[in-house]
């Protein structure tokens, strides 16, 4: 067992490097390796124990401090590192598993707030600076792949305003996208823990079919949206980094609904696979499902339909 467990630890090291470093390593493609990044770290947590989790994410940062830079570091355990450990613990001490991504979730920001605030006091600069400044690296080096791409001038002029209204969105509501990628990632690493959780451990909770939001949270949503039309820019500042982080978990109510849907239907887990596929890449689809997850509150869309005879 210590001999699995350390073989296992080792090899997720190896694949938490690889998954967030790919974009460097093979090029764009690698971008989508990053959604598995806490997996392995969760992995083996769920199947062994805290104390290996902490080995893969201490040692990950120890080498990403060797052969990367600072950011990436604070990037890698804000976003993926500390959720990593978090998520397993909660659903480790048998807590319903939306209740334990909520809480990993919020301990991730506040990890990732607390690592922000360290930076910015030792070096000295304003929060909103550091902000500003990473956004416009990103910038950079985006428009830098655009050049080596072969892009005409033209054509760079056009994906220069692309990328610069993209990097105003960003900087205005940087809050609620920073949580609501948190939210993806740890989303993305409870579903495949679910389908590699094998017997080796248990995951409780509702059946994501059934699951939906508290009602309540609706007028949330519905106050957030008007916030955008008061012309005072604190509160639809406010208003739109509510919506950025609401939006997606109505989205994921929508899914939930189509679950249910599919549940019901005998068609082969390749085609099933494929329906969700194209609801996630496909526009309009992604706002198609967000707003039957909206609107499930009132129609109740799971709901029992008696067929007419």
């Amino acid at each position: 067992m210590k001999v699995q467990s350390a073989l296992l630890t080792a090899a997720g090291i190896g694949v938490t490097l690889l998954c967030l470093l790919g974009v460097s390593w093979i090029g764009s493609a690698g971008a989508f390796l990053n959604l598995l990044t806490p997996v392995a770290a969760a992995y083996v947590s769920m199947r062994f124990g805290l104390k290996s989790g902490i080995v893969v994410v201490v040692v990950t940062a120890a080498l990403l401090l060797q052969v990367s830079t600072a950011y990436t570091l604070f990037a890698y355990l804000g976003i993926f590192g500390v959720g990593s450990l978090l998520l397993p613990m909660f659903l480790r001490q048998n807590l319903p598993w939306d209740r334990a991504l909520l809480y990993a979730t919020i301990g991730s920001a506040i990890a990732t707030a607390v690592m922000m605030f360290v930076a910015v006091a030792a070096a000295g600069i304003n929060i909103q600076t550091l902000i500003d400044q990473m956004i416009r690296s990103e910038v950079d080096q985006a428009m830098q792949i655009y050049r080596d791409t072969g892009f005409s001038e033209s054509q760079l002029q056009n994906m220069q305003q692309i990328v610069d209204g993209l990097a105003e969105f960003i900087g205005e509501s940087f809050y609620g996208l920073y949580l609501a990628s948190i939210l993806v990632v740890q989303t993305f690493c409870l579903l495949l823990l679910q389908r590699i959780k094998g017997s080796w451990y248990q995951i409780t909770g509702a059946p994501f079919a059934s699951w939906r939001l508290p009602s309540g949270l609706i007028w949330v949503l519905i106050v957030a949206g008007f916030t955008l039309l008061v012309p005072v820019n604190a509160i639809s500042l406010i208003g739109r980094n509510l919506l950025v982080v609401l939006l997606p978990l109505y989205f994921f109510q929508g899914m939930a609904v189509v679950t249910s849907f599919l549940q019901k239907k005998s068609y082969p887990p390749l085609v099933k696979g494929l329906i969700y596929l194209l609801l996630l890449i496909l526009n309009p689809l992604p706002i198609i499902i967000t707003c039957v997850g909206v609107f499930d509150l009132w129609i109740n869309f799971r709901r029992p339909r008696q067929k007419n005879i």
